[in-house]
């Protein structure tokens, strides 16, 4: 069953799904979408801004649950925006506002590919056990050029760690754990926004001369995709209230694991329209495409499930 906010929540949730709620569009000159693989949400990110909500998770009455609803709302609009690291990551790992936007990376893939890496002003590194924080002004950032629906960057050769700050040894576990509860947040509200606008897209679409929406094998497929979404949900809201390491590799693992199966769908069902610049869904996709991979993908997830839910029974049982 659902379980209820607090007024508290419910206010701060309508509160931000109102300011989402007018970025819903793709920006448009001369009446025409502009050809670019995404879209920034910069007046977006100001008014959230200007309204403290990046700060919301070190207010004293909030937590990272409030952090969290956030991160998951603001994944409805086809224009894309850092937040994860600013209003979830980097102020539970540090106690503070850092400079945003906040890239956030594993050492070894600073020099493959790091979203908002470009244009972000701290970076926050997992170096394995430790966690390094520099400001992202210090490195000399090469964009990448691709179809993610993201803004990438990467790095030519690593930085330099002698003068970062460090959160010391321990603390990347932390880190991961933040960093798995952000990614399934930002997993689940691109699915939920990708089924929801071919639910409605179905609904209009005529085939044999009927609504493609009227065909039970349709109907079969979106239920099942609306399913994974709420379960992806609310794994995110035990995850973001328990504040434990099982329960956020739980969530990613099954965020990253319903991915390929959604996409198939919602594609289909847009058909060859799904693609197109008008169309908003392959915003949501694309984006998902890179959120699949991220922190190595629903294998690593589920080998840290197992070694957190049995320890090294399972290593010793597979030997």
């Amino acid at each position: 069953m659902d379980l209820d906010l607090t007024d508290e929540q419910r206010a701060l949730h309508e509160a931000i799904a109102r300011i989402v709620n007018d970025y819903k569009e793709l920006p448009r000159k001369d009446n025409v979408v502009e050809p670019c693989a995404w879209h920034y949400a910069a007046q977006m990110e100001h008014e959230l801004d200007v309204g403290g909500f990046f700060e919301i998770a070190l207010e004293e009455s909030f937590t990272a649950l409030e952090a969290a609803l956030l991160v998951y709302e603001t994944g409805f609009s086809p224009l894309v925006m850092e937040v994860a690291g600013s209003a979830l990551i980097g102020p539970l790992m540090t106690g503070e506002a850092l400079p945003r936007p906040i890239a956030v990376a594993r050492l070894e893939d600073l020099t493959r590919g790091v979203r908002f890496l470009d244009r972000a002003q701290t970076l926050i590194v997992d170096l394995g056990d430790d966690v390094a924080i520099l400001p992202a002004s210090s490195l000399t950032v090469q964009p990448i050029i691709s179809n993610y629906a993201y803004p990438l960057g990467k790095l030519a050769e690593l930085p330099d760690f002698t003068n970062a700050r460090r959160l010391g040894a321990g603390s990347a576990a932390k880190l991961r754990r933040l960093w798995r509860l952000g990614l399934a947040l930002e997993i689940g509200s691109a699915m939920q926004a990708a089924t929801e606008f071919t639910t409605e897209y179905v609904k209009q679409r005529q085939v044999f001369s009927r609504p493609l929406a009227t065909f039970q094998a349709v109907q079969h497929r979106l239920s099942a995709d609306a399913e994974k979404c709420r379960a992806v949900y609310w794994l995110c809201m035990k995850a973001a209230w328990s504040g434990t390491e099982i329960d956020a590799a739980l969530a990613a693992l099954h965020a990253q694991r319903a991915i390929t199966q959604l996409i198939y769908d919602t594609h289909q069902f847009n058909g060859a329209l799904g693609m197109t610049l008008e169309h908003k869904l392959h915003f949501w996709t694309f984006r998902l495409r890179w959120l699949m991979g991220e922190l190595g993908g629903y294998r690593v997830q589920a080998a840290d499930v197992s070694r957190l839910a049995w320890g090294n029974a399972s290593v010793q049982n597979a030997a």
